[in-house]
């Protein structure tokens, strides 16, 4: 269990970035330093491309980022300067192009975020499909019932491990804890395409890679009710980290 000490949590994401990033290189070895616990100043940046409707928003539905969509809101944390850029588009590292999601961390100890803002869900399944073109030492992650109780982030790395985690908010505090860990051979690495997928349904979460269950597990615990879901791209000690998101789905389990 770990715990980290945040300023009001008026940017909860803002918080799992931070910790995320203290907890993910638990998969390499010689932890990153942890960035310190104070404010992170933040900006915003407008979108200059097409944008759909937030009236648009579907509960569930299949994302295929033709156009860079205003219901995905982007959070990008550096783990050595702790500046967050919080907007749609402009300059921040992640952006639509050609059908893809791209998250394009050129620094190392970076955390970058997209997550589904206008619905909550109690029982979701997320899928998405991801293309690495970067340094292979990266992780993704599908998160689902992102609250202010807390939320289950589900990290799978480019080296064949993966970690599922619970984030409880304790106050001004987030216990961080990993509920589960392990490998799969599924896992392709280098430039390759990967299919990951999570199902979060009752006290039942579900961890699919490449067609395959890779684990399966009763939360008796934390229980968390419901909320949003996200997906993150996470560049260690090595850069850049190149990551296409070609498709995201969002359905019922």
């Amino acid at each position: 269990m770990k715990i980290k000490t945040i300023k009001p949590l008026m940017f909860l994401f803002t918080l799992m970035a931070l910790v995320s990033l203290a907890c993910s290189v638990d998969l390499y070895g010689t932890p990153t330093p942890a960035p310190p616990t104070a404010e992170a100043s933040v900006l915003s940046e407008q979108t200059e491309t097409a944008t759909q409707p937030v009236t648009d928003a579907q509960q569930f539905y299949a994302e295929e980022f033709d156009v860079e969509n205003k219901n995905w809101e982007y959070l990008i944390v550096n783990g050595s300067t702790r500046q967050v850029l919080n907007g749609s588009a402009g300059v921040m590292p992640i952006r639509t192009a050609g059908g893809l999601l791209v998250f394009d961390l050129q620094t190392k100890g970076t955390s970058a975020y997209a997550t589904y803002e206008p619905f909550t869900y109690t029982d979701v399944r997320l899928d998405i499909t991801a293309g690495n073109r970067g340094s292979n030492n990266n992780t993704i992650s599908l998160v689902c019932r992102k609250s202010d109780a807390g939320w289950y982030e589900f990290n799978i790395a480019s080296n064949g491990l993966y970690e599922i985690y619970a984030a409880t908010g304790v106050g001004s505090a987030v216990e961080y804890t990993r509920i589960a860990d392990g490998g799969s051979n599924k896992i392709k690495s280098g430039w390759a395409q990967n299919e990951y997928g999570i199902v979060c349904q009752g006290n039942t979460l579900v961890l699919n890679i490449n067609g395959a269950e890779a684990r399966r597990l009763e939360d008796k615990k934390y229980l968390l009710p419901e909320g949003k879901v996200a997906i993150s791209v996470s560049s260690l000690k090595d850069a850049p980290v190149i990551v296409d998101i070609y498709s995201a789905a969002i359905s019922q389990p």
